[in-house]
């Protein structure tokens, strides 16, 4: 009889087999991360693999609500990081 264990890795290596074809190595996979990251074109679009826009909805592309993400997000990290990192340069400004 075939112990618990013993399905759980023979499961684990049948899947890994089906699933192979698949499988994106870890360049294939942050393709779209890095384009989304590095793009200069506007926001409020999705990137989806492979590096391809698809329009957002109106919540994303709102300026003010993206306006006020941006203090909030800038709000927290000088709270948590503590002043001085702002001080001692980090990139935080309004656009």
């Amino acid at each position: 009889m075939w112990k618990e264990a013993d399905r759980v890795t023979v499961g684990g290596y049948g899947m890994s087999v089906a699933m192979k074809p698949f499988k994106k190595d870890q360049f294939e996979g942050c393709v779209s991360t890095v384009y989304a990251a590095t793009t200069l074109e506007s926001s409020g679009e999705y990137i989806c693999p492979p590096a391809a826009h698809e329009p957002g909805s109106d919540l994303a592309r709102n300026e003010q609500l993206g306006e006020a993400l941006m203090k909030l997000t800038r709000d927290i990290v000088t709270e948590k990081t503590r002043s001085d990192s702002v001080e001692k340069g980090c990139p935080m400004k309004d656009y």
